[in-house]
């Protein structure tokens, strides 16, 4: 039955057939309410659906590109990533805030002082370089080593009375790596003082070459190959100034002993005389003066086994490099070089010299006829008993 029927018929009944008619509508309306809620709440049911299919189609779509992202270009790292991320987004949110507030300020964070919490003003420092510091501190302790390196010097008790004896109770061959020996503690005589570096510091020494009125007061080395100690002090360590040294022919058979040494600092035509920086042969061009060759007239160059003397018979200068190299040379091929070296002397010394003497060639670099490398400084002497100070030296 339609409504318009329902009321009409409605019109003529009684009481009790109206209240059951209005019970029974809102029973009806009950029930309509029901299925429109049922209704409702399935399409909401089904939006809701639709919108976590969304959500969850853009969550694997970012998760798939996350994933292949990170494999192509992150492997192994994707939690560095998010992190990186993370950061980036914070600093993003960051900028943005400080854009739309431009009022913004550091100092709006703390508490205003006042007149009870006024704070000192601290002087500014000067900027902190580390790396400076590290270099002055480099710098600092290199120049304390050079100035005072570690030593091993001869006791007091034994400086007394030096014997080779006394020598050998000084054991430095169980020194520690590193160490390195003050050769100007080491005293006695030449002979000594070689026999000593060759048996407890380096069997390379083979003699000791010294010079009165100059520093010239070192071991004499032999390497494997001539040039061996060119850059190697006696500890074997890397030197600019080297070692005294010779061939490696040159042993106690040897007619003509040819000592090298290096003269970096004293290379002038008027050469400087005692002083400190000319270390190896650097003050050997002395005997340019003659002044200085009168007061010097012979010299000691000891092996291991014997102290000996050398008389000086000729100093000069030479663009020969070769001729006075031969160390074997006996007869009038000795007696050519010792002539030859006596030409060239700048200055006379009346020793007799000949073929039937031993005798010793000390030769170094020098500039003084130009900037030719080519040139060395050379001292000739003669293998004497006893050396003669009141030689004549003009």
């Amino acid at each position: 039955m339609e409504h318009r029927e329902y009321f009409a018929a409605d019109r003529g009944q009684n009481g009790s057939s109206l209240y059951h008619a209005v019970f029974t509508r809102l029973i009806r309306a009950g029930q309509w309410m029901i299925r429109g809620g049922l209704a409702l709440g399935a399409r909401l049911r089904w939006a809701v659906g639709r919108a976590d299919a969304a959500v969850d189609f853009f969550i694997g779509l970012i998760r798939q590109w996350y994933g292949a992202a990170e494999h192509a270009f992150f492997p192994g790292y994707g939690k560095v990533v998010a992190g990186a991320a993370g950061c980036a987004c914070c600093v993003i949110f960051v900028a943005i805030a400080l854009l739309l507030e431009p009022s913004f300020q550091s100092q709006s964070i703390l508490p205003a002082a006042t007149p009870l919490q006024a704070v000192e003003e601290i002087p500014a420092e000067e900027p902190f370089d580390l790396e400076a510091l590290i270099a002055e501190y480099e710098q600092t302790t290199r120049a304390r080593a050079q100035a005072a390196p570690v030593t091993v010097s001869i006791p007091p008790e034994q400086q007394l009375s030096l014997t080779m004896d006394s020598l050998k109770n000084y054991e430095l061959a169980s020194a520690p790596a590193g160490w390195t020996v003050d050769l100007s503690q080491l005293e006695g005589s030449g002979q000594e003082r070689a026999a000593y570096c060759h048996d407890y510091i380096n069997s390379d020494t083979i003699g000791w070459l010294q010079i009165p009125g100059t520093n010239i007061d070192y071991p004499v080395m032999q390497g494997a190959t001539l040039t061996t100690y060119a850059d190697l002090d006696i500890n074997r360590n890397y030197s600019y100034n080297g070692s005294l040294w010779v061939d490696t022919d040159i042993n106690d058979a040897s007619t003509n002993t040819v000592i090298f040494g290096h003269n970096w600092t004293n290379v002038s035509n008027n050469p400087s005389v005692g002083r400190t920086g000319d270390v190896m042969f650097a003050q050997l061009p002395s005997f340019a003066h003659l002044w200085f060759a009168q007061r010097v007239p012979y010299f000691y160059y000891s092996s291991t086994s014997q102290d000996m003397v050398w008389q000086v018979f000729a100093a000069f200068y030479t663009t020969d490099l070769e001729f006075y190299l031969y160390t074997t040379r006996t007869g009038s091929a000795l007696q050519s070089i010792i002539d030859k070296g006596r030409s060239l002397s700048l200055h006379h010394y009346d020793v007799s010299v000949s073929s039937s003497d031993r005798i010793i060639t000390l030769s170094t670099c020098t500039r003084a006829l130009g900037s030719s490398e080519d040139q060395r400084f050379v001292v000739m002497a003669k293998l004497v008993s006893s050396g003669d100070p009141n030689v004549q030296v003009t």
